[in-house]
């Protein structure tokens, strides 16, 4: 190479590396910069985080994310709301928070129920045991709610003291009781051969979501599109980061400080799935009974008023974007993905949609864009100098992803998908004022009449009236000065464009003389290749509201008509001005007004009630109240044809219904709470009244049934009652019915029967195979034990981790010890793998009894006999039951 070469070689290289310095900081220019403030050390509890970052998901959104180090006394929500940091993940105590008045917005939860455990170095089953204990968390709503419902049941008040972060202080007993996660610390006391016990405020019926992320108030208002997109991203980080949790790991590991070893963290990562990941419940969703549940804790534990509860809307706490119509994961990445999404659109079809002279996409049309914008975080970019023709074919060829506002006529839908309409607006004739008015359009028949090519009023003529001369042209100006240069007889085109474009050019001398029965309904219309953009757009468009529609609409449409009328239309006016005045006077004449008054009234509160009325006899639905059919799914009209023996679960069975019946013709009210199926198969909970109707005869001849919503109050008395995995009872709801229940069986001079197993070996299947497997395997146990203690008072729960109960009665010994032995075996035949036993199957361990009930006044007067019993069934080999006790 000659000197000559090294010398343009060199200059090439010096010059990219200038020119490429600008262009890099263009790009760094366009990140916007964000900080998270995580509450912990750095660890894989933040995996959402780092995985986002790792993977690029952050910057695809535009933003620059940084995360900010824990350190003891950081208090998150005020470095969200001072703007120290512009995200955070709280406890779920932030709730308090919020409602106290503090200015802050969840946009997220990273986990769906609380790891939240303390550590002991005694075991604890029941809540006397804490009683003089010191306690060491992080004001954690959970550890509160725990230790407030052991207040009752304990001699002396536990001390409490905030955490150090440092795992020492439980190690070396400076506590008796460590705030921890579930997912973090055991396994640290694994490595260092420190023995511990979980207490779990899950199984005292105490549970809710951690890891809330915050932004505040100002900024979620502020900038909506920032909070979606993170959002988005950290959602996707997630998804991410628990498929390809060795990958992460070592993200963290090699990029932020972290004090512990790569096989802590790979503990970390298996057992925090199950609380990102729970059953269909997408990543990160906020649940609003949930959030309520938990408000009722910090109402319970007094870190909120009983008057502040009953004022707290969940709803409120939420940062919403798109509200009910809550995207899909797989919608989400599709938004990540594709930042930027072009949408054909006309630029000259005002007030719709155009192009103004500084190159603006403007118009009704753009306006409701700017809102999708806002809404889903991305772009969407119009073209600016292509015709309408062009932009139909084009999208057509896939080049362009969208239609932003056009008629589904039968052409276009064999290429896309239309959304539901938002604009509608009629198709109207504009002519001179010398035109006679035009009843129909097959008086055109051999006139020329200007359209704009390929518009759907082009495509309706030409299929419907073949005999009509078109006059094609470029766009709505043309059409109407081809009407006024006497090329086309009329235009047919949008009654609101028309106006516009005559208001915006003064011209003159033109007026409505015919309308059409057709309208320009128009919608978005979605390349049928493409159904997660089309989904994606219907529920962004059902996700404005009527105010917003509304504020558009009146910003560009003031119309004022003139229209030509002809004898016949004269005539049929003048008919209906007669008739209308009849009827006024028939009115005027009666009480009809009253009466409709009252009518209105009453059918306002049927409303709210989610009324219907049905004839007692035949079931047959006669009247159902609007807020009645949105509550089941079903049209009016197909509640009509139903009957109870038609549809058992509307509200209640024909069985449930025959003895209440017989009381209602008796002329007797009934009430009760009902549960019900909608159409989709969803399950809800009412209130129901059925009030006997009479007629002037002083007959029943119909029922009305009202209802009250109690869907989110029974979800929330399910939540505290129900273990969040297997949906068994929890200790809390057997603590709850204990006395009750033994109560009864005493009455009926029963014996009562407890059986207590748990699972052979089953922190080796966690070990070997993973939690989320080890949670399958739960669930399968749990439906196993289900259908073998099925009675109607046959009572199962889950008392702790692997370990269950059963309470039956009306038995004995022999007979009960049978039943568990034939359930033992069904364990074994499930052929659950766990190759590190003998048997390669997961089985069960099982101490059970049978006593008088009249001997059981407490559950700790049989508790200690049924786990001896179970620690001599362990070692006796396992999957065996050992029985005390005989009756």
């Amino acid at each position: 190479m000659n000197k000559k070469s090294i010398h343009v070689y060199i200059t090439l290289l010096v010059s990219l590396i200038l020119f490429s310095k600008p262009l890099i900081a263009d790009e760094v220019k366009q990140l916007t910069p964000v900080t998270v403030q995580i509450n912990w050390h750095h660890q894989y509890q933040f995996a959402g985080f780092y995985a986002a970052i790792a993977k690029g998901y952050y910057r695809d959104a535009g933003l620059d994310v940084t995360i900010n180090a824990w350190q003891p006394g950081i208090n998150i929500r005020e470095e969200v709301v001072s703007g120290r940091a512009t995200f955070g993940t709280a406890y779920s105590s932030v709730i308090a928070d919020f409602i106290k008045g503090h200015p802050i917005k969840a946009v997220m939860t990273s986990f769906q129920y609380s790891p939240m455990v303390l550590l002991s170095k005694e075991p604890i089953t029941e809540l006397y045991q804490l009683s003089g204990k010191s306690v060491s968390h992080y004001n954690n709503l959970q550890i509160l709610a725990l230790l407030h419902r052991a207040k009752p049941e304990i001699d002396q008040p536990t001390r409490t003291y905030p955490p150090t972060g440092d795992i020492n202080d439980f190690i070396q007993e400076r506590v008796d009781l460590y705030g921890a996660y579930e997912t973090n610390e055991p396994y640290q006391l694994n490595e260092l051969g420190e023995s511990y016990h979980l207490v779990k405020p899950g199984d005292f019926g105490i549970n809710s979501a951690e890891d809330l992320v915050i932004t505040s108030y100002e900024f979620a208002a502020e900038h909506p599109d920032i909070v979606q997109k993170f959002r988005d991203a950290t959602i996707a980080g997630w998804d991410y980061a628990i498929t390809h949790q060795p990958e992460i790991v070592d993200f963290i590991l090699e990029h932020y400080p972290v004090i512990k070893s790569r096989q802590a963290l790979l503990f970390e990562a298996r057992a925090t799935t199950k609380y990102v990941r729970t059953g269909s419940t997408p990543i990160g969703t906020l649940d609003s009974a949930r959030i309520l549940a938990t408000a009722a804790e910090a109402r319970d534990v007094g870190l909120i008023s009983p008057e502040e509860f009953l004022r707290f809307n969940p709803e409120e706490l939420i940062a919403h974007s798109i509200d009910t119509n809550s995207l899909t994961q797989d919608e989400r990445l599709y938004l990540i993905n594709n930042p930027v999404i072009r949408i054909g659109n006309d630029t000259n079809w005002a007030p719709f949609e155009f192009i103004d002279r500084e190159s603006e996409f403007k118009g009704i049309v753009a306006d409701y864009f700017q809102l999708f914008e806002e809404r889903l975080g991305v772009t969407f970019e119009p073209v600016i100098d292509i015709n309408w023709s062009t932009v139909v074919a084009m999208t057509k060829a896939k080049q362009i992803d969208m239609l932003s506002a056009a008629t589904p006529t039968p052409e276009r839908k064999e290429y896309l998908n239309f959304t539901t309409s938002y604009l509608s607006f009629p198709m109207v004739l504009v002519g001179k004022a010398t035109t006679l008015f035009i009843n129909d359009y097959s008086e055109l028949a051999g006139q020329p009449v200007a359209v704009v090519k390929d518009y759907w009023s082009h495509e309706y003529l030409r299929n419907n009236y073949p005999d009509i001369k078109l006059v094609l042209v470029e766009d709505v100006t043309e059409g109407l000065n081809a009407v006024v240069n006497g090329k086309a007889l009329v235009y047919s085109g949008n009654l609101a464009v028309i106006n516009y474009t005559q208001q915006r050019l003064g011209i003159t001398g033109l007026q409505v003389v015919g309308q059409s029965d057709q309208r320009f309904e128009l919608a978005i219309g979605v390349h049928k290749d493409n159904p997660l953009l089309h989904s994606i757009m219907q529920k962004t468009l059902d996700s404005i509201t009527p105010d917003e529609h509304r504020k558009i609409y009146t910003d560009w449409i003031s119309l004022e008509l003139v229209t030509r009328l002809d004898e016949r239309q004269i005539i049929h006016i003048a008919l209906i001005v007669a008739l209308i005045l009849a009827l006024m006077l028939a009115w005027v004449l009666t009480y009809r007004f009253q009466k409709t008054r009252l009518q209105t009234y009453i059918h306002q509160v049927h409303n709210l009630t989610y009324a219907s009325v049905f004839d007692p006899n035949t079931c047959q639905i006669i009247w159902a109240s609007q807020r009645y059919c949105d509550l089941t799914s079903y049209t009016e009209t197909e509640l009509k044809k139903l009957t109870l023996e038609d549809r058992s679960d509307l509200d209640m069975s024909p069985a449930t219904f025959q003895p209440i019946k017989e009381n209602l013709l008796m002329g007797q009210t009934w009430a009760g709470e009902l549960e019900g199926k909608t159409k989709l198969g969803s399950s809800y909970w009412v209130d129901l009244t059925l009030t006997p109707q009479k007629n002037w005869l002083g007959k029943i001849h119909q029922i009305l049934a009202t209802r009250i919503d109690i869907s989110d109050k029974k979800r929330i008395e399910e939540l505290s009652i129900k273990d969040d995995l297997t949906r068994l009872y929890n200790r809390r709801y057997l603590h709850q019915i204990f006395h009750n229940e033994m109560g009864r069986v005493r009455r009926k001079k029963l014996n009562v029967a407890f059986a207590l197993f748990d699972l052979d070996y089953f922190k080796l299947v966690n070990d070997h195979y993973g939690h989320e497997h080890g949670d399958q395997v739960l669930i399968k146990v749990a439906e196993l034990a289900a259908n073998f203690f099925n009675r109607a008072d046959d009572f199962l729960f889950r008392i702790g981790g692997e370990e269950f109960l059963v309470i039956t009665h009306d038995t004995d010994t022999e007979k009960f010890a049978q039943h568990l032995q034939s359930f033992c075996d069904a364990i074994i035949n499930l052929h659950i793998e766990n190759h590190s036993t003998d048997i390669g199957y997961l089985s069960v361990s099982i101490g059970a009894g049978v006593w008088p009930a009249t001997n059981v006044n407490d559950f700790v007067d049989v508790y200690g006999q049924l786990d001896r019993a179970l620690y001599k069934a362990k070692h006796q080999g396992r999957n065996c039951v050992v029985m005390v006790g005989k009756v």
